[in-house]
Formats: C-alpha cells, structure tokens, sequence
C-alpha cells in the first residue's frame, strides 16, 4: 500500500476516477460554485447522496415518507371533485395536505403522505392521470429509525 493510499483509508475516503462529457461538468462546476462549494469532490458527495435517497425507496421494503406536490387548473374537468375523491380514497397514506392558489387559473397541492412504497406510487400515478394535472413531482425516502 502506497503512501498515499495509506492517508486515503485513515481519512475515511477512496479515490476514484471518472469521466464526464466537458460540457456536463463545466455546468456542474459552476452550479457547484454558486451553490458555495469549495470542492468539487465535496459537491460530489452530495449529488451521489441525493441520487441514492430518491432512489433508494424503491428498493425498501415497509414504509416511505413521500411528499407529491403538483399544479393543476381548477376549473379544467372538475378536477378539483376528482382531487378530492383520489384523496379521501387514499387517506390511510396521506397525512397532510396543503392548498395554494397561484392565481386565476392554477392551484398548487402539496400532499405529504406515509406508508407502503406501492401504495404512494399508485397514488402519485392516479393524480398525475387527472385531467387538468399540469406537473407532478414524487419525492420519497425511506424511513430512517
């Protein structure tokens, strides 16, 4: 074991080598910058942290924390009534919900929700189905103990 290899394993890190199109990490580094980052490797780090948390909860087994956020225009196929329905027929994994009005033609819901993986995804997939439904976000994660 070099030296330097050595130092690397007593500070807890590997090194490891990859590669980018220029472009991608050109954008990367300066987004990195004005978000404060001093390192690139430290900016790394947390893109592969958030990558694993979004992804990781498909793979947990039991419960998940989800958070479904999506705009819609009110007045478009009743979808306000409809909302309500997917709701009310999902309410052993939503936990709270939030309404904003944007203005004269959309609203923004936010619905934070808890339970089986399958379950949120079923019921992200049956709002993003609606008629009227503009953009839909799912963020989940696993439950930490």
């Amino acid at each position: 074991m070099s030296s330097e290899e050595a130092q690397l394993k007593e500070e807890g890190v590997i090194r490891a080598s990859v590669s980018f199109p220029p472009e991608l990490l050109r954008e990367f580094d300066e987004l990195a910058k004005s978000l404060g980052y001093r390192k690139r490797s430290q900016a790394i780090c947390d893109a592969m942290r958030n990558f694993i948390v979004e992804y990781s909860w498909k793979e947990a087994q039991g419960n998940v924390i989800g958070v479904i956020s999506f705009i819609y225009e009110h007045e478009t196929g009743a979808v306000a009534e409809r909302l309500l329905e997917v709701e009310h027929s999902f309410n052993d994994v939503i936990v709270s919900t939030m309404h904003v009005h944007l203005d004269e033609e959309n609203c923004l819901e936010v619905l934070v929700s808890r339970g089986p993986a399958e379950r949120i995804q079923k019921l992200s997939n049956t709002l993003q189905s609606l008629r009227g439904v503009k953009h839909l976000k799912l963020l989940t994660t696993a439950l930490v103990k």
